[in-house]
């Protein structure tokens, strides 16, 4: 009550003894009419006037003091500029002098009405910058949209942490320093709150465009495998490639890749992209670059059927990338095609399947133990890649299991079939064994680099593979001379 009296004492004192006598009408205004000479039908709307005056100033400080600075503080935790609780006040006590003279004296208000909208526009124009940026600071720290603490991106311009949000500006911490951005600015932004986010699945798109040359099926199934195999990159749903549209490049390929925290987005959109451009890379697709006189893409791998594309899906693979194209074209005409679900052992470990095989759609992987069975490392194939070399050139047994990780397309270069073609073009020994000397140098620890080898490490590894082959599918060939090379120096 005491806090009460000290805000509203006055005017509340002065309200209640005008109430009073217009309620006592004929025990006051009469008496007070034949004090003052004037009529009693005139001294009452003088006390009406009155009454409703001091109603409205008590209306006008209820709502700056109790409403503006105190509820709405509260509320925001901030301290709200005093111009916007004085502004609220006279529009209170503005409303009042109209109602009074609407009402009690029946006076015609538009004139003071428009008089009163030019004098608001005029102070509108002149305090625009300021009250918007202070009513937008009323929003942010009402609605808290972001608070401080928070992560935002505003219209993908400006990313940093809030430091502290103001009726008159927002400062956020980026890498480059502190940013102050007046709340007018942020009035019509997009704000983002990635800190809001954390933790929610998100869906990215990414665009690619790919010459018309590539067959869609050829485009999807490497872009698809290229997403799912991203490093890095916890999918919760299976990517999505789409062709959106043609345009004058190239077709126009989407490929959705859904993520389980949006905070990761940025790290999994570059690895999307990173292993997507080495898939088209490994497979001799190129991005489509614009079309005109002066400008063409210097190379495209032309697929145009389901044959040329498995024809080139040879070519593309490491371990034959190196053979004339006849040879390439009779090997593509000896493959057998398999098709895997998920979750599906296409080879075990110790199995006698003396085959080398291309996957040609979705992700495999294959997983590496020792003796006791402890898992050693785990690898994956995509679009393009190939395991159990040695199955197929030295009749070994499967290293390891490969389980199909989505469904698989694998294409199976059997025994039979290289004995055959070995069969009729002999010479193809020695080209496959500079193959596999080259792909098992690149492979290994001094060729990782990226350090071209040695004539002597070469010829060695290319005397290894071919005695390999010879001792497999040679017969006839010397054992002295199987030897002596199938244990390598």
């Amino acid at each position: 009550m005491s806090n009460f009296s000290v805000r509203y004492g006055r005017y509340a004192a002065i309200a209640a003894v005008l109430g009073v006598v217009l309620l006592l009408d004929d025990l006051f205004t009469r008496p007070l009419a034949f004090v003052s000479g004037l009529p009693q039908a005139s001294l009452v709307q003088y006390l009406m006037a009155a009454f409703l005056f001091v109603a409205s100033l008590l209306a006008a400080r209820f709502v700056r003091q109790d409403v503006i600075h105190g509820w709405l503080e509260r509320r925001s935790g901030k301290q709200i500029p005093p111009l916007v609780g004085d502004l609220t006040g006279v529009l209170v006590i503005f409303i009042g002098i109209c109602v009074i003279l609407a009402v009690v004296f029946k006076r015609d208000i538009t004139a003071l009405v428009a008089t009163g909208g030019a004098s608001v526009m005029v102070i509108g124009l002149a305090l625009r910058d300021m009250l918007l940026a202070a009513f937008t600071g009323v929003l942010l720290n009402i609605e808290k949209p972001l608070k401080p603490g928070d992560t935002v991106r505003i219209n993908d311009k400006w990313q940093g942490k809030v430091l502290k949000i103001t009726w008159r500006a927002t400062t956020l911490q980026t890498p480059t320093g502190n940013l102050i951005l007046p709340n007018l600015s942020l009035s019509n932004a997009v704000i983002m709150n990635l800190s809001a986010l954390d933790g929610t699945r998100s869906t990215r798109l990414i665009e690619v465009v790919i010459d018309y040359d590539t067959s869609v099926e050829s485009a999807e199934r490497i872009l698809y495998a290229a997403a799912l195999g991203a490093a890095g990159v916890k999918h919760v749903a299976p990517p999505t490639v789409f062709a959106r549209k043609m345009e004058r490049d190239g077709v126009v390929y989407e490929v959705g890749v859904t993520i389980a925290a949006f905070a990761d987005w940025k790290k999994s959109e570059h690895a999307v992209i990173k292993n997507i451009l080495q898939c088209m890379r490994d497979a001799g697709i190129t991005v489509s670059f614009p079309k005109s006189e002066i400008i063409q893409s210097p190379r495209r791998a032309r697929i145009a059927d389901r044959s040329m594309d498995t024809f080139r899906l040879v070519q593309q693979c490491r371990v034959f990338r190196s053979l004339p194209e006849d040879v390439c074209q009779r090997i593509t005409e000896l493959l057998i095609d398999h098709h895997y679900a998920a979750g599906a052992t296409i080879v075990n470990a110790g199995e006698r399947r003396h085959s080398l095989f291309i996957i040609g759609e979705g992700m495999a992987k294959r997983t590496m133990t020792d003796r006791d069975g402890a898992k050693l490392v785990d690898e994956r194939f995509i679009s393009t890649e190939s395991f159990g070399r040695r199955s197929l050139f030295a009749c070994q047994p499967q290293v390891a299991k490969v389980v199909a990780e989505t469904a698989v397309l694998a294409y199976e270069f059997e025994r039979r079939a290289l004995a055959r073609l070995l069969e009729e073009d002999p010479g193809l020994i020695d080209v496959l064994a500079q193959a596999l000397a080259m792909l098992a140098w690149r492979e290994s620890k001094d060729g990782a680099g990226g350090r071209e080898p040695e004539p002597a490490a070469i010829q060695r590894l290319t005397h290894l593979h071919r005695g390999q082959i010879e001792a497999a599918y040679r017969a006839e060939a010397p054992l002295a001379v199987v030897e002596k090379i199938a244990v390598p120096a």
